[in-house]
């Protein structure tokens, strides 16, 4: 009988990754994880979300896993899907639609200069505009899962269960896409004369 290699150990290892077990995905992580933050670091705009953006990574790693093919090391193959990951962020964060307060109407301007004592229609209307703007800055699933949980007011355990994440992984990207949210509306630049 001849002895396991490595190659037979990383193959049991991706195997029970992809049967979900959890200790097995903690070793991927931690074997993997260094590399891929230095990756990530090798892209000094986005060092600031780092770890949200290994978040995404580690995300689609699991998702694809099923892809490896093992002609290639797994720390290639991880690699070059960090590096994506990474450039797609960058497009995403040139492709911001909104950059100023000059990029918004005189209402929404006025709503951020002197939130309003008595909510009229208009201011309503201003209001919901200017969140659905602040809102498509984000990624789509971080968008939904704020309309979900803050707008429209379901339980986390809800969105979590259709989204099928676990609740752990709900509750931080809730807190992520909060902040992002918070620093998109915080990011308004004054406009210029």
């Amino acid at each position: 009988m001849s002895e396991p290699t490595a190659r037979d150990d990383l193959a049991s290892l991706i195997a029970r990754v992809q049967q979900r077990d959890e200790s097995a995905a903690r070793v991927l992580v931690s074997r993997l994880g260094p590399d891929l933050r230095r990756i990530v670091h090798s892209y000094p705009t986005l060092s600031e979300d780092s770890d949200d953006l290994m978040q995404d990574i580690f995300f689609k790693i699991f998702q694809k896993l099923s892809s490896y093919r093992g002609d290639a090391p797994l720390e290639h193959w991880a690699s070059r899907l960090a590096r994506y990951t990474c450039i797609d962020r960058l497009r995403r964060k040139k492709a911001c639609p909104i950059q100023r307060l000059g990029d918004l109407s005189e209402e929404q301007r006025a709503l951020l200069e002197n939130m309003p004592g008595e909510v009229t229609r208009s201011s309503a209307d201003a209001a919901s505009g200017l969140l659905d703007q602040l809102l498509s800055t984000l990624r789509p699933l971080d968008a939904w899962l704020l309309r979900e949980v803050d707008l429209v007011q379901r339980t986390l355990s809800d969105v979590a269960a259709e989204a099928g994440w676990n609740l752990g992984l709900t509750s931080v990207r809730l807190f992520r896409a909060r902040q992002r949210l918070r620093c998109a509306y915080k990011n308004l630049e004054p406009a210029q004369p």
